[in-house]
């Protein structure tokens, strides 16, 4: 079943302003499979905002200054305006939300930087990674999200990405999701 991208907004949302890490990681989860089945930049880019909402959540640092909470509280409010493009089918609209909310993400990062890749950075990898472990080719992911083809496979190989996918699929179950994709 697709993602609806205001439900999805709405479950952002929720999460972010409960600090629900764990929440925060299945929406992740579930936006990252729904990129790998059928790309749409704005699940995409969900997938991104969940994956570092989970970590700046996770990261009791990021609050210890008021800018962080003053960040997470227009990501909150963008979260909404995110809402009512995806429900007016303003894709425009929505995509520019969501940009926005990177952008103030990469913000919180860049006032307690500890690691030589961005959180944005290491968000594009992540998923790049995943993506590859179930299936998509190395170019393709690292083409949907401009994550270093190279830096993919390091990553992989260092991880053990690939055993923890719980479900393998074999290759009529990826020629199934190819004729959906297509069709």
């Amino acid at each position: 079943m697709a993602l609806m991208l205001s439900d999805t907004a709405v479950l952002i949302g929720s999460a972010l302003r409960n600090h629900d890490v764990r929440a925060m990681r299945k929406i992740n989860s579930k936006c990252v499979e729904e990129t790998a089945l059928r790309f749409q930049q704005p699940t995409y880019n969900y997938a991104l905002i969940t994956y570092v909402l989970a970590k700046i959540l996770s990261k009791p640092r990021y609050f210890q200054h008021g800018r962080g909470k003053e960040a997470l509280s227009t990501v909150d409010k963008l979260l909404r305006a995110c809402e009512a493009a995806a429900k007016e089918a303003d894709y425009a609209a929505l995509l520019s939300s969501q940009g926005k909310i990177l952008s103030a993400m990469e913000r919180i990062d860049e006032e307690d930087r500890r690691f030589v890749k961005g959180i944005l950075q290491k968000a594009r990898l992540k998923i790049a990674s995943t993506l590859y472990a179930q299936g998509i080719s190395l170019g393709n992911a690292s083409d949907i999200t401009g994550a270093d083809k190279r830096e993919v496979l390091l990553y992989a190989g260092q991880t053990m990405m690939f055993d923890r996918l719980r479900e393998k699929k074999s290759i009529e179950g990826r020629m199934k999701e190819l004729r959906e994709i297509f069709s």
